[in-house]
């Protein structure tokens, strides 16, 4: 442990500037170290290795000595002061020398200026007072459920008829812009199944009616937010051959569907099924009340938080924002809205992921909640299942790409809502 000296200045409640200083003896003996490492390492013609004169080796390496020195100072005196002063930081800190460099028989000076986590005390999370929902599966609930089973079974099958919504249909087609091909507007063997919206806006409605082996021509207006920006807003002709239609075929709700999902009759697969929209009634409900305890929790405690956290969040969301609007899915009021727009709207959610996060980390640590190993596993093998993927190879993305402590984040998280939620009262 070094022996220095911090002083801290509060620019806001979550940006701090520190002054640490490092005393004039403990920077003497690290350049001391340095340079015995050095005499006894280096190799200079004339001498022999470990016996060089101490003024040479100060002469030929003092410069880098001093660098690597300084380096060094602010790596282990920094840690330090943030221990000492109960800091937690949430981006590389900017870093000012009140020293040109270390040395010797003189203090080292720096200042550092950094964002830290708000210190929180959440209050009050134990005997709220919630609205719980009745969890109810009605007759109809499960046939429903059926009924998207038997679709989720279907299979396509050649229509001799014109196409209609919900059909498959396969076609080569190529676009064209004012009479010129448009660049990688061309495929063959594309498919789409009509009503689903998959490739433009008015695409598939364009299919509708259409018979095998027909050639038909549409035009088809670009979205405004088009990923090619010289195609946004303007309005394609497509020539198009139809391959195939075909139309799906349900399955028989009977015994034999009930077996073939691997129940031993069709009493076994509606429990089954009622089972599982329980379970996802149940979660539903969850979600709820955890946005209620967030609402709760965040109007009760209010703090400042960092603008490099807020920054983080709003990151993401701008790029699921832009990714979702390449593939023509938003939200009516973002389009033509530019970044900086799109930053202004978003604000209030990222703040809001910020506050969430910071206030169940500090239950959590409050609670001494912890995820080990075993949950862990679990739940990458519960995502390797949803993603039909081998759950090796997604734990070995997973620790490759540093995600492991979302993960564990997430489950750690989830036990304080458990623990928020068991402890509490009826609300109204």
């Amino acid at each position: 442990m070094q022996n220095i000296r911090v002083e801290i200045e509060d620019l806001t409640p979550v940006k701090k500037k520190l002054d640490i200083s490092v005393p004039a003896e403990t920077v003497r003996k690290e350049i001391d170290a340095a340079y015995r490492n050095i005499r006894t390492n280096a190799s200079i013609p004339g001498f022999r290795k470990g016996a060089i004169p101490m003024n040479i080796i100060k002469a030929r390496f003092g410069g880098n000595v001093q660098e690597d020195v300084t380096k060094r100072l602010i790596e282990t005196t920094y840690p330090q002061a943030l221990g000492e002063k109960k800091l937690i930081p949430v981006e590389a800190p900017q870093v000012e020398l009140k020293n040109e460099k270390a040395e010797e028989d003189k203090d080292f000076a720096y200042s550092i200026t950094v964002e830290v986590q708000p210190s929180v005390d959440i209050e009050n999370y134990k005997g709220m007072a919630l609205k719980k929902e009745e969890i109810t599966v009605t007759e109809e609930d499960v046939d429903r459920g059926l009924q998207n089973l038997r679709q989720a079974a279907g299979e396509f099958k050649e229509a001799e008829r014109p196409a209609k919504e919900g059909d498959l249909v396969e076609v080569d087609f190529e676009a064209f812009l004012d009479g010129e091909a448009i660049k990688n507007g061309k495929a063959t063997g594309y498919q789409c199944i009509i009503g689903e919206k998959t490739l433009l806006p008015g695409f598939d409605e364009a299919l509708i009616g259409a018979t095998k082996g027909e050639n038909r021509g549409a035009d088809i207006t670009f979205p405004e937010n088009y990923s090619e920006a010289n195609l946004s807003g303007k309005t394609g002709h497509f020539k198009i051959n139809i391959k195939f239609v075909k139309e799906k075929s349900l399955p028989e709700l009977n015994e034999e569907f009930a077996r073939d999902l691997g129940c031993v009759d069709s009493l076994e697969l509606r429990s089954r099924v009622k089972g599982e929209i329980e379970k996802h009634k149940k979660a539903d409900i969850k979600e709820k009340l955890k946005n209620e305890i967030l609402s709760i929790l965040i109007e009760a405690n209010p703090f400042e938080v960092p603008q490099a956290l807020v920054n983080r969040y709003m990151g993401i969301i701008l790029n699921r924002v832009v990714e979702n609007m390449k593939m023509g899915v938003f939200s009516p009021e973002d389009k033509g809205l530019s970044i900086d727009q799109l930053k202004e709207k978003y604000l209030p959610a990222a703040v809001r992921s910020v506050k969430e996060d910071i206030i169940l980390d500090h239950i959590a640590a409050k609670e001494k909640v912890e995820a080990d190993s075993r949950e862990v596993e679990a739940a990458v093998r519960n995502i390797a299942a949803q993603r039909n993927v081998a759950y090796e190879s997604l734990m070995a993305r997973v620790e490759r790409e540093g995600a492991l402590e979302v993960i564990k984040d997430g489950l750690k998280h989830e036990k304080v809502f458990d623990i928020i939620i068991d402890s509490s009262k009826p609300g109204a």
